[in-house]
């Protein structure tokens, strides 16, 4: 990180006349629960019609074992049918070094990886203590990764706080970035699993992070289980972080935490977030008309309607037609 809170990444995107990157997550985390059942050829559909956007990241995959996940038995499928755009970058997820091994060898172009914050929680969530997740399972990945040139995006989960041990100290979450720069991942994302983290304590997280100045660039990644995830990014901007994560309608599979539903909408909605920094003068680079058609894609294959806002209120800076009935009579002559 530079100075003043801006990475590399955010240097970069400047160039490009937009201010943030918002990371298109719903391929990955959400859609295959919101809608089941979908063919490759859907998924292919839908990611290409997102690659039109102007997003420039999306997470489309999940090589994990399809034991473990049936969705994620057609990655390789998948990558292979993607029309890819040279200015997109496209992440698959990887829970090892197989699945690693399995990613390398399609055209996905970054490797995301998973532990948490909290060691308590990286033991149920992952099976693994917190150390054997760094110390084992991480640096195969890396190495797998390195050797086949592709970049490494680590998740971090319980950032903000863990259900089961409560709040996650800065200091904490500070040597644990240090430890992932120094091991060579490209991009760290800070994720607020269920919910625990409020404009304070991420404006006083990220001050402490951002003060360390690393080359690695920096996200978040907001769940809205308790309502304040749209807050939590303008706080997470204020502070100079420049790299959101966010799910198209707020498609989400179920965050931990909460209880089951029948629907997942626990991500920040792409297309409220993209409105909202464009409201403040903050560019993003993504037309809405197109995210909003891939809304209404979305809602079509989950037949039923998604809980995104800005679909159903339209732009605040779109004039509604005054009812005729309403409209002033000529003057007379």
């Amino acid at each position: 990180m530079t100075s003043n809170g801006i990475s590399a990444a955010g240097r970069a995107i400047g160039k490009k006349d937009s201010q943030v990157t918002l990371v298109e997550v719903s391929p990955r985390d959400g859609l295959p629960e919101v809608c089941n059942r979908l063919s490759t050829e859907d998924k292919i559909k839908y990611i290409n019609k997102l690659s039109d956007t102007g997003l420039r990241k999306i997470e489309c995959a999940s090589f994990t074992h399809p034991r473990l996940m049936p969705d994620g038995y057609d990655a390789e499928k998948l990558i292979a049918g993607i029309d890819k755009k040279p200015d997109v970058t496209y992440v698959g997820l990887v829970p090892n070094e197989i699945g690693c091994r399995r990613a390398v060898i399609t055209q996905i172009d970054e490797i995301l990886f998973v532990l948490s914050a909290s060691d308590t929680f990286n033991r149920i969530n992952i099976g693994r203590s917190l150390k054997e997740s760094l110390n084992k399972m991480l640096p195969s990945i890396m190495d797998t990764a390195v050797k086949n040139s592709r970049s490494i995006r680590v998740y971090v989960m319980t950032a903000f706080g863990c259900p089961y041990t409560g709040r996650i100290n800065p200091e904490e979450i500070a040597q644990l970035l240090l430890k992932l720069d120094y091991m060579g991942a490209s991009e760290v994302v800070l994720l607020d699993s269920t919910g625990m983290a409020n404009p304070k304590s991420v404006k006083s997280t990220l001050r402490v992070l951002l003060d360390l100045q690393l080359n690695i660039d920096l996200a978040v990644h907001f769940h809205n289980t308790r309502g304040a995830a749209i807050a939590n990014c303008v706080a997470a901007f204020e502070a100079g972080v420049r790299i959101f994560d966010t799910s198209l309608c707020g498609m989400s599979a179920t965050p931990y935490g909460v209880s089951e539903m029948d629907i997942g909408y626990w991500n920040v909605p792409t297309e409220d977030l993209v409105h909202l920094f464009e409201e403040m003068g903050i560019k993003t680079g993504i037309d809405l008309d197109r995210l909003l058609d891939c809304a209404r894609l979305a809602e079509k294959m989950a037949g039923v309607p998604l809980p995104g806002h800005i679909l159903r209120a339209r732009p605040a800076s779109q004039i509604f037609e005054i009812p005729s009935h309403l409209k002033q009579p000529k003057a007379m002559e």
